[in-house]
Order: C-alpha cells, then sequence, then structure tokens
C-alpha cells in the first residue's frame, strides 16, 4: 500500500504532465527508455507539487477560521486541517483518504494547464533561446517539430499526397496520419479513385517530398492550391467523372495546356 501511496504522490503528477504535453504535440525526436522518462517526471512533479502545496495550506489557513467552521463536523470538513511544510507532514497526511483524493483531482487539473503553458508558450521560448545560441555557434537552427515527419504530415492542413514506394503508387486526400513514433505506421487515404484521375489528365506541382532512407517510401506533397484547380478543371470536364481519353494538362500561374 506505501508503494501505490508513494506513487501516487511522487510519479504519477509528472505523468501525467508528461502524458499531456505529448498529447498536446511536443514530442520528442526518439522514444525515451524508463530511466529518462522517470528523471522528466521527477523534474515536473516539482511545480505540480509547489501549486497543490500552497492551495492545500491555504485551505487549512481558512479551516482554522472560526467565522466559517460549520456546525458540523464532518472527516472532508474537519476544523484545523494540518499544514504541509515537510515531507514528513506530507506522509502523515498521506494516510488519509480524503487527502489522496484532494491530490489526485488537483494533480490531474494543475497537470492539464501545466501541459498547456509548456506545450503552447514555454516550449517555443525554449526553442526560441536555444536555436540563438546555435545561429551564433554558426549551427542550423532547430524547428518547432521534433522530427521531419511531424513538420511535414501533423500540420491542419488538408493534403494531397503521392505514397511510392517499390515502383507502384497511390494518390490521394490525407485523412488520416499516424504519430511519428508508432511502430506500425498505416495512413488513410480518401477519394483514391478521383484524384489518381485527376492527377493522370493534370500535371500539379509538388510542392515538398518526403524520403524515408531506411525503408525507401517516398512520399509527394501536391501544393494545395493547384491541387484544388485541377480538381475543379476535371469536375468540369467530367460533370460525372467518366473520362474518355488520357491526355494530360499542365497546371500553370495563368491556365492550364494539354500535353
Amino acid at each position: 500500500m506505501k508503494q501505490v501511496i508513494s506513487l501516487i504522490l511522487f510519479t504519477i503528477p509528472g505523468l501525467l504532465t508528461y502524458f499531456w504535453i505529448n498529447l498536446f504535440g511536443v514530442n520528442s525526436s526518439a522514444k525515451r527508455n524508463n530511466t529518462e522518462v522517470t528523471a522528466i517526471s521527477i523534474l515536473l512533479w516539482i511545480p505540480i507539487l509547489c501549486v497543490v502545496l500552497v492551495i492545500y495550506n491555504l485551505l487549512a489557513l481558512a479551516s482554522h477560521w472560526k467565522k466559517i467552521h460549520p456546525s458540523f463536523n464532518v472527516s472532508v470538513l474537519k476544523r484545523n486541517w494540518r499544514y504541509i511544510d515537510s515531507l514528513e507532514d506530507l506522509t502523515v497526511l498521506s494516510s488519509s483518504i480524503w487527502f489522496i483524493l484532494f491530490y489526485l483531482l488537483s494533480t490531474i487539473i494543475i497537470s492539464f494547464f501545466l501541459g498547456k503553458l509548456i506545450s503552447k508558450y514555454g516550449y517555443k521560448k525554449m526553442i526560441d533561446q536555444v536555436n540563438e545560441i546555435r545561429i551564433n555557434n554558426n549551427v542550423a537552427p532547430l524547428g518547432l517539430h521534433s522530427t521531419v515527419w511531424d513538420s511535414m504530415f501533423l500540420g491542419n492542413d488538408a493534403q494531397v499526397i503521392e505514397y511510392k514506394k517499390d515502383g507502384e503508387s497511390i494518390i490521394g486526400q490525407l485523412i488520416k496520419v499516424p504519430r511519428a513514433h508508432e511502430e506500425k505506421k498505416a495512413m488513410g487515404l480518401k477519394a483514391v479513385e478521383h484524384w489518381g484521375k485527376v492527377m493522370e489528365y493534370y500535371d500539379v506541382e509538388i510542392e515538398f517530398t518526403y524520403v524515408d532512407t531506411e525503408s525507401g517510401i517516398i512520399i509527394n506533397i501536391y501544393k494545395k492550391e493547384k491541387a484544388i484547380e485541377a480538381q475543379s478543371l476535371f469536375n468540369e470536364r467530367f460533370p460525372n467523372g467518366i473520362t474518355d481519353d488520357c491526355s494530360t494538362s499542365v497546371i500553370t500561374d495563368d491556365h492550364s495546356s494539354s500535353v
């Protein structure tokens, strides 16, 4: 039981914050091992504990005010709460189920907002400071995303892509994409047949190309505006989506020309 309480008091707060930060989109460039996760959890535990102790001690202070004492005395509203100013006090209070529930609830709420603060402001500020030093040292600056995969596919914009491997390709609108560290990556594509026909008839400009040097996968990302323009021209030319020839057109800034 002591191990469970120690886990709740000293491990869960940091792990929860680390979980929120990852969920909010700030991921490491490589998977962390158990030792690294433990070290990060301990560092994140410190600010959460400080906030929880401040809130608890304020409530403990209020519990000593006679003017707000209720006429009844139940466990959770008992008078004269014990102050926490040492690990010994924290250990003593850990035997109270009400304190454990208060600690857990406070931890969940505080870790959420701490993770939000770090992912939205703290991480960007840190990257800016790091890049300032890297530039002064004539080293290329870091991007906000920790992996090339995240920077290219985890944005919130619609993407039309061509997936190529071993000489075979498939074209479609990307609707589902795995996270960077998923062991088995799988993609979800929409309107594959439609976009395949569009790209047969119109040579749309490729904006970016992702190359996996290990697996040999190549993913071409078409320029969004050009892809939409090609789709509009295709729909005007073939309202029912039925094609009868294989001529190709090139999308330019001003017009399309047949090839």
